[in-house]
């Protein structure tokens, strides 16, 4: 396992060294956009609530709000936020409601989008640093023709090496964390829309509630 270990670690440096600056920068890349992938992932497990179960619950009982009403108290993440400021607010009537809900949605949910440009940024950069260290590669290349001649392919394979691995690269890193953006922007495009319905019936039911009472 130690010699496996190793000799992963030396193929990785092999590689980065080969690749030059462009590489450790793509490399780099790669490294801080799945922090920020994980990052994301974990927090958006923990802001997804049971906006979802709460609709759910209260589909099933559309005449009777006390059912809706209980099943949102033990609702976490952002929609349980937005519950318990509803809760609170539900005593000054649909509009100091309405405004709490709208308040706690403004302060939680760009934080949503928080690190996704980033993201995006960074999955549009590394085909770019692959170009460039393509156009490095290429130069290198035309520099050993320049000095040597074109009779020696051997001398001139570590410039189209260094090209061709460098792209490669770029494009390795780039695919996956644009798949990866696109589902986190989905996910919090989601999380944000079921809050919202979520909040919207949760306050309807309240008020139903006080004019039964």
């Amino acid at each position: 396992m130690n010699e496996a270990l190793r000799q992963t670690v030396f193929d990785i440096w092999r590689i980065l060294t080969q690749g030059g600056w462009v590489m450790a920068a793509i490399f780099a890349a790669g490294q801080l956009g799945w922090f920020l992938i994980l990052e994301r992932w974990w927090h958006y497990r923990k802001m997804d609530g049971q906006a979802r179960a709460f609709l759910v619950k209260a589909s099933r009982a559309p005449k009777d709000p006390s059912i809706a009403i209980e099943a949102e108290r033990t609702a976490k993440g952002l929609f349980g936020k937005v519950a318990k400021a509803i809760r609170e607010a539900s005593s000054g009537g649909q509009e100091a409601m309405v405004m709490r809900a709208r308040e706690t949605l403004h302060e939680y949910v760009p934080a949503l989008s928080k690190h996704l440009g980033t993201l995006a940024v960074l999955a549009g950069v590394a085909p770019l640093l692959g170009l460039a260290g393509t156009v490095i590669g290429i130069m290198q290349t035309f520099k050993v023709i320049t000095l040597y001649g074109a009779g020696n392919p051997s001398m001139m394979a570590g410039g189209i090496a260094q090209a061709l691995m460098v792209t490669e690269a770029g494009l390795v890193v780039a695919f996956p964390m644009l798949i990866c953006h696109d589902h986190l922007q989905k996910r919090a495009d989601a999380i944000e829309d079921e809050c919202v319905a979520g909040a919207t019936l949760l306050i309807r039911k309240y008020a139903e509630k006080g004019t039964a009472a």
